[in-house]
């Protein structure tokens, strides 16, 4: 299968996994969504199998984790600011404060786990 093939074969999937998704929600039956879902994965995979011309560099590799690395501080950053937001506005929107220590924890959990896994491997590799 050529990269050409298996680009329509992913966006067909997701579309088709996408309508499944939106009639699951209108007939309140989350059943067929995860079925689609886990049905979804299984053809992209087996795709993937088939994919006989996959080229992965040094540069590839880099891009991908600088993107990786500045998607992972921006969430963080969000989540940081606006449960804090959240937070300090408990007089006016007592309902969101929860929703406001979540995001909080979840950048402090992100932060610490980066923080562990940095240090294993830098560990690893000698550092």
């Amino acid at each position: 299968m050529k990269r050409k093939q298996f680009r329509i074969i992913t966006v067909l999937t997701a579309m088709i996994m996408g309508a499944v998704a939106s009639f699951s929600i209108s007939i309140g039956n989350p059943v067929p969504a995860v079925a689609s879902f886990f049905a979804g994965i299984a053809v992209v995979y087996l795709s993937k199998r088939r994919l006989k011309y996959i080229v992965e560099d040094e540069r590839i590799r880099q891009i991908s984790q600088k993107a990786s690395g500045i998607t992972l501080q921006f969430i963080i950053l969000s989540f940081a600011i606006g449960g804090v937001v959240l937070v300090a506005m408990e007089d006016t929107y007592p309902k969101y404060t929860d929703l406001g220590f979540f995001m909080s924890y979840a950048a402090c959990t992100s932060l610490v786990l980066y923080s562990v896994f940095y240090m294993y491997f830098n560990m690893k590799s000698g550092g």
